[in-house]
């Protein structure tokens, strides 16, 4: 039954991954003929100076997770409610602090970084987007709490209903609104999807009350314990997106800020599937870890083939498509957006590849070496992303970047495998080795495609043709000759009545 509510949990976030990559598609093609690509990367970058004040939130959002999950194991379900209103208040009350304080600094860095012409803009939607960030955070213990709980399902068909949800909300105020009609729809969906994700973990915990009232010390401070080394390594990641996006306007303009966050938007929601559907394994370790340690490794070994599986033929594909989703997006080829998206997509391709160590180490509270990787990651992104600006132009801060966040995760994989003694020849997997060689050949094969414009119209009998190809030829038929391939099929028809 455990095996079977973890490969429920794996395969509805999967289905969430691709309802909101979904949605995001047409979301994005709409907001680029409503407001166009320099209003999209104003946007991109007010997010990205707000999101700073996501500092206050990730550590005690693990420790949420770990802990609910650990209480659950050891049958203490009396103390949930409490853990969870501690969480909340302590990450509400220090959030709305910071945004305060940071919110001067806000309006500093947006006049000195976004050009004269846009500045009133960008000034107008920065409250709502502190709002929505707030309550986005807020509510993400509530979705911390759904995920220890393993009712990962639930967590799933809010995040799904909520993306949908903001999908229509943009359709509604956008054309009306302009910009400010982007910022109300946001705000707009973070609270509809914070009263959701309540209602989803009320059955399960009838004790919380939508307004939390009682803060415990005791458990404050383990859940801080835990959290405050996690927060550090929360430092590095949140301070990743808004520097680049920082440097990179200031070095290459808005519409490359616009272009980027296209791509790695578009690169980020494949790896979202991926990982995502790993998470889940974060209260499962948690559990084992209470009661059954020796049997980690083995979820690690097999969560790293499952992973190398999926995600080889994945990104390779994705990264072989982008001028069709530049052409889908923009109305053209865009050689910029489809540049991002090849040297964006291998750096998150080792993050993927180093999620299984660090899904382990979350759940085993062993993070010292995660800490060390992405404080790698945020010092030569910063240094590196300056230089290469400096001297080389925009496209070389998403290359910097790029190499930064991979450099990054190669520590923490490479660490986890000495740490526990892990041969290294298990990060190729050998059943495996004929995805990689068809990954290679099918990008080697579709390399002239990303050199140029393949065809002016998107919806060409020649360019669908080349599409079914590169489908075939790096993910369909490599997975299907695949082991792996007969293994998910008999997991997935468990799910199915009999």
């Amino acid at each position: 039954m455990k095996r079977k509510q973890i490969l429920l949990n794996a395969v509805t976030t999967l289905m969430q991954v691709i309802g909101s990559a979904a949605t995001l598609f047409f979301l994005y093609r709409f907001l680029i003929r409503a407001i166009g690509v320099q209003r999209l990367g104003i946007w991109s970058l007010v997010l990205a100076t707000t999101s700073v004040v996501t500092l206050a939130n990730q550590g005690l959002a693990t420790s949420v997770v770990k802990f609910v999950a650990k209480y659950v194991a050891l049958g203490r379900a009396e103390d949930l409610s409490v853990l969870v209103q501690t969480a909340i208040i302590s990450v509400g009350v220090t959030l709305a602090v910071l945004s305060f304080a940071l919110y001067p600094g806000a309006i500093w860095i947006l006049k000195v970084v976004v050009p004269p012409a846009h500045v009133k803009e960008a000034l107008v939607i920065l409250p709502y987007a502190f709002v929505s960030l707030w309550v986005n955070i807020v509510g993400g213990i509530l979705l911390a709490a759904l995920t220890g709980c393993e009712l990962i399902t639930r967590k799933n068909y809010v995040l799904l209903t909520s993306s949908v949800l903001y999908l229509f909300l943009c359709f509604v105020l956008v054309p009306a609104h302009g910009l400010l009609g982007l910022a109300y729809a946001q705000t707009a969906q973070t609270g509809i999807c914070f009263a959701f994700t309540w209602i989803a973990l009320h059955p399960s915990i009838p004790q919380l009350p939508f307004f939390p009232h009682r803060w415990d010390r005791a458990f404050f401070r383990e859940m801080f314990s835990y959290g405050a080394t996690f927060q550090s390594i929360t430092v590095s990641q949140a301070l990743r997106e808004p520097v680049t996006k920082a440097l990179l306007t200031k070095f290459g303009g808005l519409a490359l800020t616009g272009f980027y966050d296209m791509a790695s938007r578009w690169v980020f929601t494949f790896r979202e599937g991926i990982v995502q559907a790993n998470l889940v394994l974060v209260p499962t370790v948690s559990s084992l870890k209470e009661r059954d340690p020796r049997s980690i490794s083995a979820v690690y070994r097999e969560s790293y083939r499952l992973i190398f599986f999926l995600a080889i033929p994945t990104f390779s594909f994705l990264v072989v498509v982008s001028p069709l989703v530049s052409q889908i997006w923009l109305g053209h080829y865009e050689p910029i957006f489809v540049g991002f998206v090849a040297l964006l997509g291998i750096a998150w391709l080792v993050n993927v590849l180093g999620n299984p160590a660090y899904v382990v180490d979350l759940g085993t509270g062993n993070l010292r070496w995660v800490f060390i990787g992405c404080a790698v990651t945020a010092i030569l992104n910063l240094g590196l992303g300056f230089f290469a600006g400096r001297h080389f132009g925009g496209t070389a801060v998403v290359a910097a970047s790029a190499f930064s966040l991979a450099i990054g995760y190669v520590v923490i994989l490479v660490s986890y495998h000495v740490q526990n003694n892990v041969p290294f020849d298990q990060l190729l997997p050998r059943d495996s080795v004929f995805i990689v060689i068809c990954s290679v050949v099918g990008a080697l094969r579709f390399l002239p495609w990303l050199s140029h414009a393949p065809l002016k119209s998107p919806l060409s009998l020649r360019l669908m043709s080349e599409v079914a190809a590169a489908l075939f030829t790096m993910i369909v038929a490599p997975m299907w000759l695949h082991p792996m391939r007969k293994r998910l099929l008999n997991w997935v028809s468990s799910l199915l009545p009999a």
